[in-house]
């Protein structure tokens, strides 16, 4: 008897399962969205060989979250074609504002996901436009990089100068 997963639909909450903190899934958001910027690149520019570089983009994003945030192995590896759809699908759910609400749906709330850094999302009222979740997500993300800085800051650079007061006029 196999322990693979026969059907999408069974996939879909394991997919989520392997996802279940929010920086992870943010990472995949950021490196899905990226990889296929730097695809219309390619399409755009002409340079074909310039769409791998959206894979490692995609890829690169995923499978690191994987090693240092989930501390798991993408499910790529087992389900290549159904992780990628997938990683569509949660993009979707994403820009749509289900995602949450999906991954509750099929793993049940996950409040040890949430963190004092990132609290429960108030109601926003209307929905709010792909640009501006673009820019939520690039603040969260520069936000982790930062608190991952060693002593938890933005670090300025060791040569760094303090501004000098402009004498009097």
């Amino acid at each position: 008897m196999s322990d693979r997963i026969k059907s999408y639909k069974e996939f879909w909450p394991y997919y989520l399962s392997e996802h279940r903190k929010p920086a992870t899934r943010n990472m995949h958001i950021a490196g899905t969205l990226g990889g296929v910027a730097v695809g219309v690149a390619a399409v755009a520019s002409g340079f074909g060989l310039l769409a791998l570089g959206g894979v490692a983009v995609a890829y690169g994003a995923a499978w690191t979250a994987h090693a240092f945030i989930e501390k798991n192995t993408p499910a790529t590896f087992k389900y290549p074609l159904w992780s990628l759809v997938s990683d569509f699908k949660m993009v979707g759910h994403w820009a749509t504002g289900t995602l949450q609400k999906e991954v509750d749906k099929h793993l049940g709330a996950q409040p040890e996901a949430r963190t004092a850094s990132r609290p429960a999302a108030k109601p926003q009222g209307p929905k709010r436009s792909l640009g501006k979740k673009m820019k939520g997500l690039s603040s969260r993300f520069t936000q982790a990089v930062k608190r991952a800085m060693p002593g938890g800051k933005e670090q300025k650079p060791a040569n760094a100068q303090k501004p000098q007061p402009k004498p009097g006029v």
